[in-house]
C-alpha cells in the first residue's frame, strides 16, 4: 500500500502516512462513510420538511384559532407576521445547513475520488528523492586536536 499523497511505501494498517500525515482511506472505508454521510443528510432533510409542514400548520392553525375566538383584525396579522418571520428564519438556517453538509460531503467524495490506488500513483517527485535528508549533527561535529601526553616524569 502506498500513500496517495507522497508516495511512500506504507504497511497496511497505518490509517495516517508516517511521512507526511495524511489520513489513509480504503475504497470500502469510503463507501462505508459515503453511506453514512448520505443517511445523515436524508435524516437531516426529512427533518427540515417536517419542520416546515408543522410551522406553517401553526401559523395558519393560530390565525384561524385567533380569529375564531374573536381577536381583531390587527392581533391576527401581528401573530401572522411575527410568526411567519421566525418560521422562515428557521427554515433558512435549516437549508443553509443542508445546503453546507451537501457540499462537505461533495468536498469529500471528490478528495477520495482523486486519490490514486496503489496501481495508479502518481510519478515521484524527484526533488523528494533527491534531496539529501538533514542530519542532527550537520555543523555540530568538529576535530578536535591531537591530545598530547604528558608524562608524570615532566618531559613529554
Amino acid at each position: 500500500m502506498y500513500c496517495h499523497a507522497c508516495g511512500i511505501a506504507l504497511i497496511q494498517s497505518t490509517k495516517y502516512c508516517n511521512r507526511c500525515g495524511a489520513e489513509q482511506i480504503t475504497s470500502g472505508e469510503a463507501l462505508k462513510h459515503q453511506a453514512a454521510l448520505e443517511k445523515r443528510l436524508d435524516g437531516y432533510l426529512d427533518g427540515v420538511f417536517w419542520v416546515s409542514v408543522f410551522g406553517l400548520a401553526f401559523i395558519v392553525g393560530g390565525a384561524i384559532l385567533l380569529k375564531k375566538f374573536g381577536f381583531s383584525d390587527t392581533v391576527v396579522l401581528i401573530y401572522t407576521v411575527l410568526s411567519s418571520i421566525i418560521f422562515l428564519i428557521n427554515l433558512g438556517l435549516n437549508l443553509y445547513s443542508s445546503v453546507s453538509l451537501l457540499r462537505r460531503a461533495k468536498e469529500r467524495n471528490a478528495s477520495i475520488q482523486q486519490a490514486p490506488e496503489t496501481a495508479e500513483l502518481n510519478p515521484a517527485r524527484q526533488e523528494i528523492f533527491l534531496t539529501p535528508a538533514h542530519s542532527v549533527t550537520d555543523n555540530t561535529t568538529r576535530s578536535f586536536e591531537p591530545v598530547q601526553r604528558v608524562n608524570r616524569s615532566g618531559s613529554e
